[in-house]
């Protein structure tokens, strides 16, 4: 039993059953590489042979149940001597770039959620120099967990590379050891894959270009939620990632926190595409007297009541949103658990309308 074993078998033994379980559960996703008669165990796959995906590097305690920090340097020495590159894609957590002879990048966005279009491109575009420089660089890119962070920025970089996103996205699902994509990334991350490929052209012969969608301002001028069921009212905050000066963490910041309520009978649906319904069924927020204006990405998240209760949240661009409508099933939102669940009918929807913010036309819409 080495130094390792025996600190995770004094752990278990003093912090009981849940940190047991836990331990267990981080085992099995680890796997033994053998590299030059060393051996190392570790949470780790080869996406291409040029493109490693790993959990966080650790250390303390953390080094129980994640990749020890002392082992991952080990095996990128070993393996891959003067010729890796370390992206960490965490918010939670740091560590000295030095442990990794300066070669790391950071391109921090939030767990479970989608970093901005611009990160998307700057990360691409930073993997293929450090890896067009020498035939022999590699990059190791790391979240948290190891999942959906790195899915989304390892499937935009095949993306870019070439691969289409319905291929790209099942590449790294398979190497994570899933048979299905849609276990591995949030519908928004493979929402912003798609988006990826959108701004992408590909001349013959070269790298793709890149036409970034321009900064859109949108006018939120309602929400509703279709077929809800067993709840008169639900929460909603609408955020919006916004630049830091001297920081590449773009952190949310709101725009406006409301309540989605029963819609009355006979209400006008305006410039719905959406033909008139059991209205007894839907939740309804319209923005009559103030219009929230929103740009580029943008999440809106709903709760059961104004504190905590997280129902579900879904993540979008503005610069892709056509006909000034935008329509999510229950299966594109995200992190939807019982809660969500048991407060959307089988036919449930959500749908947001906007206008541009300069277009005053849409001022005489009916108000509902």
């Amino acid at each position: 039993m080495n130094k390792l074993q025996l600190c995770r078998y004094f752990l278990q033994q003093k912090m009981g059953v849940k940190v047991s379980r836990l331990l267990t559960r981080q085992q099995k996703k680890k796997r033994v590489v053998v590299v030059g008669g060393g051996s190392f165990e570790l949470d780790m796959s080869y996406i291409t042979n040029r493109i490693l995906a790993m959990s966080f590097p650790a250390e303390l305690m953390r080094a129980m149940y994640q990749n020890p920090m002392i082992q991952v340097k080990a095996f990128l020495q070993k393996k891959h001597p003067r010729h890796y590159k370390v992206y960490n894609l965490c918010t939670e957590q740091a560590y000295d770039p030095s442990l990794f002879n300066n070669l790391v990048e950071r391109f921090p966005f939030d767990d479970n959620h989608a970093p901005s279009i611009q990160m998307i491109k700057e990360f691409c575009e930073s993997v293929h120099s450090w890896l067009s420089s020498d035939p022999k660089n590699v990059v190791f890119i790391h979240c948290m967990a190891g999942k959906g962070r790195i899915g989304l920025m390892a499937s935009c970089y095949l993306v870019y590379v070439g691969m289409l996103a319905d291929e790209a996205l099942p590449v790294y699902a398979d190497h994570k050891g899933s048979t299905n994509y849609l276990r591995v990334m949030t519908p928004s991350q493979r929402r912003y894959v798609n988006y990826w490929r959108r701004s992408l052209t590909f001349p013959d012969g070269c790298l793709p270009e890149v036409s970034l969608p321009k900064p859109c301002s949108k006018e939120l001028r309602r929400i509703r939620l279709f077929d809800t069921k067993s709840v008169e009212s639900i929460f909603f905050v609408v955020s919006e990632l916004q630049e830091v000066t001297g920081d590449i963490y773009r952190s949310p910041v709101d725009a406006c926190r409301n309540f989605c309520r029963k819609v009355r009978k006979n209400c006008g649906f305006g410039n719905s595409e959406i033909e008139e319904e059991d209205t007894q069924k839907c939740l309804d927020h319209y923005f009559c007297d103030k219009t929230v204006k929103v740009a580029g990405d943008v999440c809106v998240t709903f709760y059961e009541k104004n504190i905590g209760g997280r129902l579900f949240y879904v993540c979008f661009n503005t610069g892709f949103i056509e006909n000034d409508v935008i329509q999510f099933s229950i299966a594109e939102l995200d992190k939807v658990g019982t809660k969500g669940n048991s407060v959307a009918g089988s036919e449930f929807r959500l749908e947001m309308l906007f206008s541009s913010a300069n277009d005053k036309t849409n001022d005489s819409m009916t108000e509902s």
